[in-house]
């Protein structure tokens, strides 16, 4: 059994229902990727509720603190190459993804980038500096699932609603999953825009005209970006006329700003693209 609490200053006289949706709804997120990676599923299908869930009791007043029982039903049917997997396999790799994101986020915000070595069995060593850590595969996978939901978690904190989320084993004192006062940017990591205009040739399929924001395809491997889908938002105060019709061409010619993150577990990734203009 074990316990997962929200505290602070917005649940004194009662649990928002709108902070305590979007706190447990990560904090199962976060478990679901630790499932997701044992069984080899991509996302979570209704046959994977059958087999894996988290099941809630005990809510008490005053914050929001329940505890909860990891539910495994016929793992030896859904993961078969899994021989010693069970609720605590999946609660220990939680627990230590988290202190391995905690880890690789604090070292790229202070411009330290990690680098990782991994061996024939999964295991990887993963080096901030002149420091060592060792981890295993699943650990590091899990914790490039769960990086959003973590960042969400950690983004609740506000010293007039939330100050504390924390998840631990009924009757531990110390909590395996502690996000507290001053942890609010703990997995932020850090972005940064490049100086140098590129031209882009690529393909809107998305455009909001209220927001002045879209969704781009980069089709071919010669561009300043790899290729894939990319947001972009409208730089400055333009005329969004020429975005909107761009919609109707298979291809436009963009002039943009790239917006770079540090990325924790590799090569530095493009976040967004913010557009300065476009080709008539």
């Amino acid at each position: 059994m074990h316990e997962f609490k929200i505290d602070g200053p917005a649940l004194r006289n009662g649990v928002p229902i709108h902070i305590a949706v979007s706190a447990l709804d990560n904090f199962q997120a976060v478990v679901d990727k630790s499932y997701l990676v044992f069984s080899g599923s991509k996302r979570m299908t209704a046959r994977d509720r059958e087999v894996f869930s988290l099941l809630a009791s005990n809510f008490k007043k005053g914050s929001l603190l329940t505890q909860f029982e990891i539910i495994l039903s016929g793992v030896q049917v859904a993961l078969p190459f899994v021989s010693s997997f069970g609720p605590q396999n999946l609660w220990d790799f939680t627990k230590d993804s988290f202190e391995f994101l905690k880890l690789v986020c604090n070292a790229v915000q202070k411009g330290e980038k990690p680098t990782y070595e991994f061996n024939n069995n999964g295991d990887a060593k993963v080096q901030i500096g002149d420091t060592h850590h060792h981890y295993h595969g699943s650990v590091i996978q899990i914790g490039k699932l769960a990086l959003p939901n973590y960042q969400s978690l950690a983004g609740m904190i506000d010293p007039k609603k939330l100050d504390h989320i924390s998840a631990n084993p009924v009757h531990q004192e110390s909590p395996d999953i502690y996000i507290g006062p001053n942890d609010k940017n703990m997995f932020d990591v850090p972005r940064r825009i490049e100086k140098e205009t590129v031209e882009l040739s690529c393909e809107i399929y998305d455009f909001n005209k209220y927001k002045n924001v879209g969704k781009l395809s980069v089709g071919s491997s010669g561009e300043p970006v790899p290729e894939g889908e990319y947001n972009f938002e409208i730089f400055g105060s333009q005329d969004n006329v020429e975005y909107i019709y761009s919609m109707l061409k298979p291809q436009v010619e963009l002039h943009c700003l790239i917006e770079m993150e540090s990325n924790p577990f590799g090569e530095d990734k493009v976040y967004k693209l913010h557009v300065t203009g476009v080709n008539p």
